[in-house]
């Protein structure tokens, strides 16, 4: 049981520290500045987080679309490929959103932008949420 224990937490360890890249090709990073900014102008949020985390809560009006599921179909099903499109999902720790963005540009969407900061700090600057 120790020994379980141990590698349980050699490999949570391994993860403490992950960062989720700076900078994902064919999307502008963005800060939650300018998140709001083109919320409040009807920019399209789509939240790639785990259904779980979804329940706890999600940028208001964002469409709830989990990495795994990301298709071309879907994302049409939402926005154009001429909208702007900010992708997030729970913060700098967080991959998925890179994940996503490297599937919209593949999917020919041109106004990518990345919220690499995601849901914790949409939240913790009390922006609208659901």
């Amino acid at each position: 049981m120790k020994k379980l224990f141990f590698i349980l937490l050699s490999v949570s360890s391994l993860f403490a520290n992950y960062k989720a890249p700076i900078h994902v090709s064919g999307s502008q990073l963005i800060d939650s500045q300018k998140a709001y900014e083109m919320f409040n102008k009807g920019a399209k949020f789509i939240g790639v987080r785990p259904d779980r985390f979804v329940k706890m809560g999600k940028i208001k009006n964002a469409y709830p679309l989990y990495v795994s599921l990301f298709s071309k179909q879907k994302l049409n099903s939402f926005a154009k490929e001429n909208e702007d499109i900010i992708i997030y999902c729970n913060g700098q720790s967080c991959s998925l959103s890179a994940e996503a963005i490297v599937k919209a540009v593949d999917y020919g969407y041109k106004n990518i932008y990345y919220y690499r900061d995601g849901y914790p700090a949409w939240k913790h600057y009390k922006l609208p949420i659901e």
